[in-house]
């Protein structure tokens, strides 16, 4: 039966580069939020074994960087997507006498695909102005370090500096809206605004795979962006 299904989509995606106008690469920037619900309160219950230790970084939005390539026809705009986000939190205290810092760095590298349907298209002089919906899907690898640290001034042999690594996947859904504008036959200036949910949030595990981490990494939050689109037409 899998067989089956994954024919008929290989014949309607055939079927539709067949009929493709354009082919497309476009590169994106923009700012996104994240929840990461578990990754705060892992961040401010954890211990450390210092008063006063505070929370500096609390996983805050950050730049977004995405690339796309895909087929143009009619209204219809299809693809596939990579994305790369990252954010961090940081809880210590440093003064004169040492520090003692306890930090998580999260990466995600997205991959999946896209559909947009274009809504209408109009012409202003030798500029187009095209508002379209998209929805895009996939999955994210994320990496995590972690980083434990002590230093103390007058006892340096007290001192420590742990690390790990974890590993998992979430997979994600993404309706947006969008809106581009036509420079030239070739180029298009594309703004985007959207909201991510992470449907599926793994477990993390470290290196050694000897057990799942207490936390889930949570990207979902809201997203702005702009970028070019470069195409490459195969029809006049």
């Amino acid at each position: 039966m899998k067989k089956v299904l994954l024919f008929v989509v290989l014949l309607f995606f055939s079927d539709r580069f067949g009929q493709a106008q354009s082919l497309t690469v476009e590169y994106n920037i923009g700012h996104g939020s994240y929840q990461m619900s578990d990754m705060k309160d892992l961040l401010k219950n954890k211990m450390l074994p210092v008063t006063n230790a505070q929370v500096t970084d609390h996983f805050p939005g950050y730049v977004t960087q995405d690339t796309r390539v895909g087929f143009e026809w009619h209204r219809h705009h299809a693809g596939v997507l990579f994305n790369y986000m990252n954010t961090a939190g940081k809880k210590g205290i440093t003064d004169y006498s040492g520090s003692c810092n306890y930090e998580l760095r999260n990466k995600g590298y997205k991959f999946g695909a896209f559909y947009r349907f274009r809504l209408v298209k109009e012409e202003i002089s030798i500029f187009t102005f095209e508002p379209y919906v998209q929805f895009s899907t996939g999955v994210i690898l994320n990496k995590v370090n972690e980083v434990n640290h002590l230093f103390i001034e007058s006892d340096l042999t007290a001192g420590y500096r742990k690390e790990d690594c974890f590993s998992g996947k979430n997979f994600f859904v993404e309706p947006a809206f969008g809106i581009k504008f036509g420079l030239c036959r070739n180029v298009a200036l594309n703004v985007s605004v959207a909201y991510e949910w992470d449907a599926v949030r793994q477990k993390h595990q470290n290196q050694n795979l000897d057990s799942p981490s207490a936390f889930k990494v949570d990207w979902s939050g809201y997203r702005a962006q702009a970028g070019l689109i470069f195409y490459l037409n195969f029809k006049k």
